[in-house]
């Protein structure tokens, strides 16, 4: 089976054809990689995979070199991981992911309201988010904190 990475890429790369100077977000090779050795099906770990990396893009909004069309990129991948998600036919995992979403949004709120103490507790919890959400949900037994010190790490 090929990776989900290449998968993804290869998805977003299709729906993103006929857009010029399209780039496609980015995906963190770690959580790919976690992805690729869990035993869950695969749109659980595109919708996964994709929502991560749609909001990293969308991180991006504001800074000098971003514009609208970007925006619109971040906007269609996060559309496909709700495709994605409903393609895993798991209403509830589609409802653990989206409060997961919500409660980035959270936290990322509490880091912006606080510049002076950026809380690295709280910045490795935004940025795992997402992989540790679907290794609860499955019940998967993996060591978080060391994948969240690993993602940490990755960024900064």
């Amino acid at each position: 089976m090929d990776k989900i990475e290449k998968i993804y890429k290869k998805d977003i790369s299709n729906l993103l054809k006929g857009v010029e100077n399209s780039n496609v977000p980015v995906v963190n090779p770690i959580i790919a990689d976690v992805l690729d050795e869990m035993n869950i099906d695969t749109n659980a770990k595109l919708a996964t995979l994709s929502i991560d990396a749609s909001m990293r893009f969308l991180n991006r909004i504001g800074e000098p070199n971003v514009s609208n069309q970007d925006i619109l990129i971040g906007d269609l991948v996060s559309a496909y991981f709700y495709k994605c998600a409903t393609l895993n036919k798991d209403l509830v995992f589609l409802d653990i992911m989206t409060q997961a979403i919500s409660k980035q949004n959270e936290l990322k709120q509490t880091l912006a309201h606080d510049k002076i103490n950026q809380d690295t507790a709280i910045i490795k919890e935004i940025e795992s988010i997402f992989i540790t959400t679907v290794i609860d949900y499955y019940k998967i037994n993996m060591d978080k904190e060391t994948l969240k010190d690993q993602i940490y790490a990755y960024y900064y």
